[in-house]
């Protein structure tokens, strides 16, 4: 095994023994259903808020902006695609009300943070982290966007959220909006005020992984891995949804980095903040932690496969 993928195993690693943290948690009371909903809160309207702020501000350097615009554009562009893909799966699967809205969730947002900027570091070298940065923008405001809605039109136990306007006008969503302009106004590197908001932000991915563990804590033993739909669900989005995106993309988008980091950005397992939004928008939480546990687990396969096409194809 190479020096990446070693990396690349390492960070998958250091994800579940966080994910098992949470689950004796649980299991011993630290964490309880109530605290689960307030982390997540926290996380949420704070933490994460300083994570995407502080990824500009703390950036040591930029792309320009025509560089940052098409980033951006096909950013944009491939989350039409995912989405669309997102409802045809759903359909054809005959996915029951109550789940919909989380297996679409699941299948359009990615863990492009704590999984895919290491995965883009091991593959294209550090330098490509720019890149990966800028397309994740996007991914920030449709997950809190588009991601949220999908999560509203589902229930959990009792908990329905019925949407509106202000549902989405969200601390996450002001801080996607600044970090945009904040980018292309190439306002970066800013002494203690980018560092701190770093610093705030860090503990989103940590506290994610405890929530995750805390609510597969909540099912038996048998029900981790799901069933039939949420495996299918996972091949999907691992090495189906790249395929896709290459499929579609390939006519008129030329080969290159920016390219192969789509296509690696679009197979990584589902986001670890799917359970939090769970907790906040009344979506499934049950089927999101099992989609991403299962996800994360094929990823130590997937992801070396991946890897091949991409240097392959991209």
């Amino acid at each position: 095994m190479d020096a990446g993928m070693l990396t690349i195993v390492q960070e998958l690693v250091t994800l579940f023994i966080i994910v098992g943290v949470g689950y004796g948690a649980k299991r011993t009371r630290f964490m309880i259903v109530e605290f689960d909903r307030m982390l997540s809160r926290l996380v949420i309207n704070l933490a994460l808020p300083g994570l995407i702020l502080g990824s500009v501000l703390a950036a040591d350097e930029l792309p320009g902006r025509r560089e940052i615009l098409l980033t951006f554009a096909l950013s944009c562009a491939s989350y039409v695609v995912l989405v669309a893909v997102a409802y045809a799966f759903t359909t054809l699967l005959r996915i029951p009300a109550g789940h919909r809205g989380v297996y679409r969730f699941m299948l359009c947002f990615g863990n492009v943070g704590f999984i895919g900027f290491p995965v883009i570091s091991a593959i294209f070298g550090p330098e490509a982290l720019i890149y990966a940065t800028v397309f994740n923008l996007p991914f920030n405001f449709l997950v809190f966007s588009v991601g949220a809605w999908f999560l509203t039109q589902d229930t959990d136990g009792d908990v329905r959220v019925r949407p509106s306007w202000r549902t989405f006008v969200t601390p996450v969503m002001l801080a996607c909006i600044a970090a945009i302009g904040l980018a292309l106004g190439d306002v970066h590197s800013v002494p203690v005020l980018g560092d701190a908001l770093y610093t705030l932000g860090s503990i989103t991915t940590p506290a994610a992984l405890l929530i995750i563990g805390s609510s597969l804590a909540n099912m038996p033993m048998r029900d981790l891995l799901g069933g039939p739909r949420l495996w299918a669900c996972a091949l999907f989005r691992l090495l189906g949804m790249p395929v896709i995106i290459w499929a579609v993309f390939h006519w008129f988008v030329p080969s290159g980095l920016l390219f192969s980091i789509i296509l690696v950005l679009s197979g990584m397992p589902v986001a670890t903040n799917g359970t939090m939004l769970c907790y906040q928008y009344g979506g499934n939480s049950r089927v999101m932690a099992q989609g991403t546990f299962v996800t994360t687990v094929l990823a130590l396969v997937s992801i070396p496969v991946l890897a091949i096409f991409v240097t392959t194809v991209g």
